[in-house]
């Protein structure tokens, strides 16, 4: 769904589900993710941070992908806004790795 905005621009909603493996899993880690990704995406309608085995399960819902566009969004936060909440708060011996399981815009 599309909405108008006050602009006449449409507006283009989106969800995305990334798997990050290679972090330790942890409540602290957990929440301090998903509190750090809460701040970095006010558009967020929704985050969600679920443990999975050596990593997390990352669910997004954003209102409004505004300025960006459905090539550019996704990229912009695999690796920059995901990628570098998890180097901040989780801990790992190996590699990091973001894998998007998931996007849907409408």
């Amino acid at each position: 769904m599309t909405e108008r905005a006050n602009g006449g621009s449409e507006r283009l909603q989106c969800q995305l589900r990334y798997l990050v493996k290679g972090v330790y899993t942890t409540r602290d880690s957990q929440q301090a993710l998903a509190q750090e990704l809460d701040e970095l995406l006010p558009k967020a309608d929704a985050i969600t941070v679920l443990p999975v085995v050596q990593g997390y399960s990352v669910d997004l819902e954003i209102m409004d992908i505004a300025p960006f566009n459905r090539v550019s969004f996704e990229p912009y936060i695999a690796d920059h806004v995901l990628a570098d909440a998890v180097r901040i708060h989780c801990e790992s011996d190996d590699e990091i790795q973001i894998q998007l399981l998931k996007a849907s815009y409408f």
